[in-house]
């Protein structure tokens, strides 16, 4: 019974969090720390590797969410025919001197790519990646550049490298 218990409590306690995290309502007024805003559009290239193409934005992705959260940092789900790419950039992310807080990860088809070298999930090891996120200029929204090489990424190896350049733009 004590595992029961125990279930019991883990499961209230996971409740009680997600409760805390509230999106925008129907009024456009945030209850909570995260802002779901209008869709994203994101264009992403890969050269090298078994994922290699071109993965143009698609207005009728089935996932395609773009967050700001209260601390300043963005989160992008975006899921296409062929690619599912999950972002997160930090806070400071535009600033000079912290282009590398970025974690990001692709499953195109054929691949599987990721990078964290800020540490926001998996943190990488010094020299793994080569992944930069800009935050140039954009009209009627906010745009991440992220560009580099990473390794592909099989059970616990890596392998090969792959070359990305993806777009992403918020809407305001």
């Amino acid at each position: 019974m004590p595992r029961f218990s125990a279930l019991i409590g883990l499961l209230a306690i996971v409740l009680a969090a997600c409760g805390g995290a509230s999106a925008a309502g129907p009024g456009g007024a945030s209850s909570g720390p995260i802002v779901v805003g209008a869709r994203p559009a994101v264009d992403m290239t890969i050269e090298g590797g078994s994922a290699a193409g071109t993965y143009p934005a698609d207005p009728k992705a089935p996932l395609a969410t773009c967050q700001h959260l209260a601390d300043g940092s963005w989160y992008i789900q975006y899921t296409r025919s062929g690619a599912v790419i999950e972002l997160f950039v930090g806070a400071h992310a535009g600033q000079p001197g912290h282009e590398n807080e970025l974690a990001l990860q692709i499953d195109a088809d054929g691949g599987f790519l990721w990078a964290d070298d800020a540490g926001y999930r998996k943190h990488d090891p010094v020299g793994r990646n080569h992944m930069t996120v800009a935050m140039p200029a954009a009209t009627g929204g906010t745009a991440f550049v992220v560009t580099g090489t990473t390794p592909y990424h099989q059970g616990y190896d890596d392998f090969g490298t792959a070359t990305i350049k993806l777009t992403a733009t918020c809407p305001a």
